[in-house]
């Protein structure tokens, strides 16, 4: 049962009022300051305000069960059970709140057990088909030349993560507000494989993340992660990439505001490439607005970009903006959509292009991917995910000849091993 619901449930039989109140302290008055203090989020500041009301007027049940719970979110779980204890004890307690005040002990002892578990592992693994209408945009839209040509393909994609997490002891005062802080750390491989003729458009990535991860529950959270990857394309090394991505997010209630960059160094292997050698950035802010007891969501946000290259013909920066959501479609199953607008605008022209030599490019590229992704909980594939994935990319240029649209379908199972 969730925490908030049995802790309503014994203070529905449990009042303020029938308990004697000294003159000197307003004990309904001190009761909302701790209960509009502990909803605000400064749990340490409500303690404080409850520990004074008990001092006081020690039978105030009420009271005790409230710093009980208090207690519980400021993760102080020994002094929640003895608070807890003392009105199951108390021969005036009515057997219906002792019933309740029992299973909030067994969801007390559940997060105990949970917090003191200092780390934890899990492997992700994703395997899947997917067709291509225009195999020949490579990894990256700069790599695109005036002479390519639209060519299809399809193949088999897959990828395998390794997470872990370590676990501070206990949290941390920021503000009065309990704050969890831990260590997480993911290594991915990623293959993408073409059938057929294509095998030079087949795209492979090692990649490493570390970082830390503070949470503070009702207010923010916040991450640094140093990744790491290199790229293979054809067959043959293609990049390596540094990055920094630092993250923050505000939370309202159901809404939350995203702040993220990322900030890569890159380093292209192959001599043709070498003019996208340099430092991207990526500036971005988003809202997610959660409904329907977060069991759907809506999102939208901006993003700025600029790639770095080293190569003014190569060098684009543009700004993106997206929206999306998702929301339950049946019994385990979900569906998702998402709609972004990116634009290139490009810092020169490209002289090798015998067709504009003086014009650099300026480009919108437009894409809509549309999901679902079902849970199966029974049966064979218990545990695992089927998901299912189109994407339509469009790009409108300035110059006819990098005008280009692809098609990507995609269908995987995935599934997580904890």
């Amino acid at each position: 049962m969730n925490k908030r619901i049995l802790a309503s449930v014994m203070l529905a039989a449990l009042s303020l009022s029938d308990v004697r109140a000294e003159e000197a302290v307003d004990p309904q008055q001190l009761f909302e300051q701790a209960m509009q203090l502990r909803e605000a989020g400064e749990i340490f500041n409500s303690i404080e305000v409850f520990e004074l009301i008990l001092s006081k007027q020690p039978g105030l049940q009420r009271a005790r069960l409230e710093l009980a719970v208090a207690y519980h979110q400021a993760r102080r779980f020994y002094d929640a059970r003895e608070q807890l204890m003392k009105v199951f004890n108390d021969p005036d307690t009515p057997e219906n709140v002792k019933l309740t005040i029992t299973a909030y002990l067994a969801q007390l002892g559940s997060d105990e057990k949970a917090m003191g578990i200092r780390t934890s592992s899990s492997v992700f693994v994703s395997a899947g088909l997917f067709t291509d209408s225009n195999v020949n945009l490579g990894p990256t839209v700069e790599t695109v030349a005036a002479s390519s040509r639209e060519i299809s393909g399809s193949g088999a994609v897959a990828m395998a993560s390794f997470s872990h997490v370590s676990r501070a002891t206990g949290p941390f005062i920021i503000n009065q507000k309990p704050v969890d802080m831990s260590w997480h750390s993911q290594a991915t491989v990623y293959g993408k494989v073409h059938a057929g003729e294509e095998a030079d458009f087949n795209l492979h990535v090692l990649g490493l993340a570390t970082g830390p991860e503070l949470v503070s529950d009702k207010d923010w959270r916040g991450a640094l992660n140093i990744k790491l990857d290199k790229v293979y394309f054809g067959g043959n090394p293609y990049s390596f990439n540094i990055g920094l991505n630092p993250s923050f997010s505000l939370i309202f209630g159901d809404t939350e505001i995203l702040l993220e960059n990322l900030t890569t160094l890159r380093e292209y292997d192959s001599a043709a490439n070498e003019g996208l050698d340099g430092v991207s950035k990526m500036y971005g802010m988003g809202v997610t607005q959660f409904f329907n007891n977060q069991t759907m969501a809506a999102e939208g946000g901006v993003r700025y970009h600029n790639n770095g290259a080293g190569t003014q013909a190569l060098h684009s920066t543009g700004v993106e903006v997206y929206v999306g959501g998702q929301m339950p479609v049946w019994a385990n199953a979900r569906a998702y959509v998402q709609l972004s607008s990116r634009g290139y605008d490009y810092a020169a022209a490209d002289a090798a292009n015998t067709l504009h030599p003086t014009t650099a490019r300026d480009e919108t590229e437009t894409r809509t991917t549309l999901g679902i992704s079902h849970d199966f909980r029974t049966g064979t594939l218990k545990s695992w995910s089927l998901n299912g994935q189109v994407a339509v990319t469009q790009n409108d240029s300035n110059l006819a000849e990098f005008d280009y649209d692809r098609n990507v379908i995609e269908i995987n199972l995935r599934r997580y091993f904890y």
